[in-house]
């Protein structure tokens, strides 16, 4: 465990995360409800580890981008400081897309230093973008194992068990996400896309209700909670989402679309 995340054991709750920036990019995540398209992992350039709150990198992808940077030189000095620099090449490889390439290098830092959770979590991201499922769950187990509440590893396993049907095991990890870091954004995005699958439509507007108060420009979470209202029959609710959606992102298609059809079917409602 590094150093940074052993003090904050010492102290109790947990400090916000460290800039784990690496899940943020990748492929836009569409789920289809009655015509609606419902967004999961956000379209976002990854930044510099180090720093950065979750929702400021919207980590929610667990198959794309840069990985965190393991901060411990280790007991053993040499190992330890050969390590970081393994995980910051590895993290430059993640961001070429070389993926099978940082993983090799991954797992030679976790060779040096196997009780580093960053390391585990930085081999979860490429496994998951090679499409590698079950090794990428294990490596997010193994990191969470050595630090519980390790919130970004959370909520790239709760993303992975969604897609692989496993919803009660995706919701425990999303709200273990929220429990460390309480205003996590896309953590309450994503659950509510779990909760949405569930057919729990009124549970998942709270959520991703929730996730647009936490920011109010993440158009993503506006845009599900904008489906959301429209599911609810609350028409001038998801217009004025739709509307929000378009502020921010004045050329996302789907909002377009979905605004006209909803003004027209609230339209085709009044008296």
């Amino acid at each position: 465990m590094s150093k940074a995340r052993k003090d904050a054991s010492r102290r109790g709750p947990p400090r916000k995360p460290s800039g784990k920036v690496g899940l943020a990019v990748a492929g836009v995540f569409i789920l289809l409800l009655a015509g609606l398209a419902w967004h999961g992992a956000a379209r976002r350039s990854p930044g510099p580890s180090g720093g950065a709150h979750p929702n400021q990198s919207r980590a929610q992808d667990p198959a794309s981008g840069s990985g965190a940077n393991s901060t411990e030189s280790g007991p053993d000095g040499g190992a330890g400081a050969e390590a970081a620099s393994l995980v910051t090449r590895g993290n430059e490889l993640l961001r070429q897309g070389q993926f099978a390439e940082a993983a090799k290098v991954y797992e030679e830092a976790k060779r040096l230093t196997p009780e580093d959770e960053d390391v585990h979590y930085n081999l979860g991201i490429a496994f998951a973008r090679m499409g590698r499922q079950e090794e990428a769950v294990a490596s997010y187990r193994r990191a969470l194992e050595l630090f519980p509440q390790y919130a970004e590893a959370h909520n790239n396993l709760g993303i992975l068990l969604h897609r692989m049907g496993k919803l009660d095991e995706a919701f425990e990890h999303f709200r273990a996400a929220i429990k460390a870091v309480p205003d996590y954004a896309s953590a309450y995005n994503n659950l509510g896309n779990a909760l949405r699958q569930r057919g729990l439509v009124a549970e998942a507007t709270d959520a991703f209700l929730k996730a647009s108060q936490l920011d109010t420009n993440y158009w993503q979470a506006r845009f599900n909670l904008a489906n959301s209202y429209a599911a609810l029959d609350r028409l001038d609710d998801a217009i004025a989402e739709y509307e929000a959606v378009l502020r921010i992102e004045p050329d996302f298609a789907p909002a377009q679309q979905a605004l006209e059809q909803t003004r027209l079917k609230r339209d085709s409602h009044s008296p």
